[in-house]
């Protein structure tokens, strides 16, 4: 008899709304719920094996969060990345498409400042959305009573709202980070006591390097990024890094990313984060190469790694053999059970700035779960 491995799989986050959700001014409690239990049960039927509420009832991968941090104002401009600095022809083509980067320097997009005290503010807003997905979930999988699925939810660090809304109250960035840290270690706690696997959205590790801080040295940006682990790790320090994922990223956004800092730079540093499961882009053409270093550098055993295998900004359906041949990779350095099969971002990052239409985005998503069953039957 042969014996088939089982790969798991997962996503990163936000998944396509649907068409008939973005056209909606207003939604109730009842007609969102019902949306996630559509997009649970969808993924569950695809057969990944960590799901989540798609992010659907989020502006963007921030802004759920920020709305339950009272201290906010307006005032603050997104940044603008290095790379479409470079290309000022290409930049030109957009004009505020995405809400947390600026894409076109002529069309700076708004984003809030800290002004005053921070504060967590959003239990019950927070338990409201974890309960809507608990209760999708619950109803979605007895549909499917042979899915071994789990739940997970995202949250971002305090070096991602650090990286995004600038500091205009406390008298240093340090403590400003700090006092992130202590507020969002509130919302950590919650979600993790719901039992989910919780993930933190670490774009300030590798994607603040050619956006807030492009000014700085490659050393002055590690001290930074060095800061934001260390806080991060903090708020963390209650909850068991096994049931918790770090994703690093460059950022989903449709720029040429040639002023990507390399991940042999920041590789060493990302190693040092509290979560054991740690998910990074390894698909696109900007650092797909870069899945060498897995097998060339030590990957503490206490780690499990979550390679992108899906290109989340092209809308070319990946092959399932590709994915399987970079799952078995991956596995002959690390052994399959240290890895998990991910995309190398959110399909929307912002809800309104998708680069993938929700349809593909699917059908990439199951090449993703088909690949990983012939990497397992390969194994």
């Amino acid at each position: 008899m042969i014996r088939t491995v089982k790969i798991r799989t997962t996503h990163v986050g936000s998944l396509p709304r649907p068409a008939s959700l973005l056209g909606k001014e207003e939604i109730g409690a009842g007609e969102l719920a019902g949306y996630v239990e559509a997009i649970v049960d969808r993924q569950l039927a695809l057969g990944l094996t960590y799901v989540n509420n798609g992010e659907l009832p989020r502006a963007d991968y921030i802004r759920s969060t920020l709305e339950r941090i009272s201290g906010f104002d307006q005032g603050g401009i997104a940044p603008l990345p290095r790379d479409l600095e470079e290309v000022p022809e290409y930049s030109k083509r957009f004009s505020g498409r995405n809400g947390l980067i600026t894409l076109n320097p002529k069309a700076p997009v708004s984003l809030p400042v800290c002004s005053s005290e921070l504060d967590y503010v959003g239990e019950a807003s927070l338990r409201a959305e974890l309960e809507m997905l608990v209760g999708a979930f619950a109803r979605a999988k007895a549909r499917h009573p042979g899915s071994e699925a789990a739940l997970f939810f995202t949250a971002p660090s305090p070096g991602t709202l650090a990286l995004f809304l600038a500091n205009r109250h406390y008298p240093d960035e340090q403590r400003y980070l700090e006092r992130l840290g202590e507020v969002l270690r509130r919302e950590y706690t919650i979600i993790h006591g719901y039992g989910l696997h919780l993930q933190i959205d670490c774009p300030d590790l590798a994607m603040g390097r050619h956006t807030a801080h492009k000014a700085l040295s490659d050393e002055q940006w590690l001290a930074i990024a060095e800061a934001n682990i260390s806080v991060l790790n903090a708020a963390l320090s209650g909850i068991d890094p096994a049931s918790c994922r770090a994703h690093i990223c460059w950022g989903n956004y449709p720029g040429t990313h040639h002023c990507d800092i390399e991940l042999s730079k920041i590789y060493s540093a990302i190693l040092k984060l509290r979560p054991s499961q740690l998910s990074l882009e390894s698909c696109n053409p900007r650092h797909a190469h870069e899945a060498v270093l897995i097998e060339q550098l030590p990957f503490p055993e206490d780690k499990v790694l979550l390679p992108g295998l899906i290109d989340t900004k092209s809308n070319t359906v990946e092959h399932p053999d590709f994915v399987a041949q970079r799952l078995l990779r991956f596995a002959g350095a690390l052994g399959a059970e240290r890895v998990i099969g991910s995309t190398d971002c959110g399909f929307a990052s912002t809800a309104a700035a998708a680069s993938v239409s929700g349809e593909v985005a699917w059908l990439k998503l199951a090449a993703l779960v088909e690949g990983a069953r012939r990497a397992g039957r390969s194994l």
